[in-house]
């Protein structure tokens, strides 16, 4: 398969643009500044075609004009907090599911559940997550199972060696479905790295959405260094490309990473694995997926 490369194509100013109704409306009440918001928003989407940036490029800077302008540090602070307890909320019950299951089944219900935490997405054009169906959408990716199947390549590899698995986190509730994907690294005597961003440019988790959490009880946390969508290699902090650098697995989750990580992993030759739901059609293209479908693909491609 061709290595994971996301250009920008026409349908991804549709996406930009529905992303953008639900974020505007959290950087400011006021029509007439939404309507001047949106005009900002077009005229640098049109720039970002002329100068043919990658969507995610073309996303991040303008979120940070739009942030910077209106002076709002995190607009989805209060999405964030209701993502967060509504996957505490559902964890239980799905923690309960995964009880009875052993060796590389328990491995195929955990990452079930980290890609049942991927529908908490507030940035994909045309997706709207359901906080109140988590427990059901983990039930639904079980049954479905996964489209590309490396699953097996990722339990061969944590349990024939030991050493420092990089965990790149995507958004905020979401990560807390990750608990017992990263319990599991952890009782098979990983140490894990979880990456958290700088800042965060959506719903992106960052240090604050994981204190206190389950999940620091099983990771070391560190932060991109980056205020981005994913991990993109220009806003990157050095310590960051060192923790890649010297880990000797990584899990990447959600879209965005897919369309930042792979030129990292590429220059470091690590082995990872992009646990994703395809929710945009552009980024199932790429995936070779149907839209809707699960994906565990490692890179880089198996012999």
């Amino acid at each position: 398969m061709p290595e994971l490369e996301v250009p920008l194509i026409p349908d991804c100013s549709a996406c930009i643009v529905n992303a953008l109704k639900t974020a505007v409306p959290l950087l400011t009440d006021d029509p007439d500044a939404q309507y001047d918001l949106f005009r900002l928003a077009y005229r640098r989407i049109s720039e970002g075609y002329e100068k043919n940036l990658t969507p995610l490029i073309l996303s991040v800077q303008l979120y940070q004009e739009l942030y910077t302008r209106t002076g709002v540090e995190d607009p989805f602070r209060k999405i964030k907090q209701q993502s967060t307890e509504a996957a505490q909320h559902a964890l239980p019950a799905i923690a309960k599911k995964l009880e009875r299951l052993e060796g590389r089944e328990k491995l195929i219900g955990a990452l079930s559940a980290s890609i049942a935490g991927t529908v908490i997405d507030f940035n994909t054009g045309g997706h709207k997550p359901d906080l109140e169906r988590l427990v059901e959408t983990f039930d639904d990716i079980q049954k479905q199972g996964f489209a590309v199947d490396h699953s097996a390549l990722l339990w061969k590899a944590m349990t024939e060696k030991k050493g420092q698995l990089i965990f790149l986190a995507d958004n905020a509730g979401e990560v807390i479905l990750d608990v017992p994907l990263l319990e599991l690294i952890h009782s098979l005597g990983w140490n894990t790295l979880l990456v958290v961003k700088g800042r965060a440019m959506s719903n992106d988790v960052t240090r604050e959405d994981v204190a206190g959490t389950a999940v620091e009880e099983v990771a070391t946390i560190i932060d991109s260094g980056a205020w981005a969508h994913g991990v993109p290699k220009e806003w990157v902090s050095d310590e960051f490309l060192e923790a890649v650098r010297t880990s000797d697995l990584a899990i990447s989750k959600g879209q965005a990473n897919i369309e930042s990580f792979p030129q990292i992993q590429r220059e470091f030759g690590l082995e990872t694995y992009y646990v994703t739901r395809a929710k945009c059609h552009h980024i199932s293209s790429v995936l070779g997926v149907r839209p809707g479908t699960n994906v565990v693909m490692r890179k880089p491609d198996p012999d």
